[in-house]
């Protein structure tokens, strides 16, 4: 029986200045957006708020999915969700279960991108960012 394909919830957030909220991985020091899998019965909305609250603290007040690709090789389905946030929140990692980064920051991606933990060819979020 063929593997069950792994699904991702990649949470796309930008400021007024079109930057991107990333943060700084504490296992490779490469940046990334809010993600994360989907379990397993979960819608991917659900995923990705989900995800978003538990990395960075956030709440989603509208999420649009905006993209989704297949990783074939990897066997993995990639959705892409932009989010609106209320840029009054906190951003609050303490929750975190996996404690994958310690700060989130608005950032222009073009001052990081080769420190990305996903490289700009295959990263989706970021295709969308510059193509649009």
């Amino acid at each position: 029986m063929a593997e069950k394909r792994k699904r991702v919830a990649i949470c796309y957030i930008t400021d007024e200045n079109d930057n991107i909220l990333m943060g700084m991985r504490n296992d490779c020091s490469l940046y990334t957006t809010p993600c994360g899998h989907v379990e397993n019965g979960e819608d991917p909305y659900e995923g990705a708020a989900r995800e978003l609250k538990e990395e960075t603290g956030l709440d989603a007040i509208d999420i649009k999915m905006i993209g989704c690709k297949i990783e074939p090789k990897k066997n993995i389905m990639l959705y892409l969700f932009k989010v609106k946030i209320d840029p009054s929140q906190t951003i609050d990692t303490t929750r975190d279960p996996d404690q994958e980064c310690d700060m989130w920051f608005f950032m222009d991606p073009n001052d990081v991108k080769e420190e990305l933990h996903v490289p700009v060819e295959e990263n989706i979020a970021l295709k969308y960012w510059i193509e649009n």
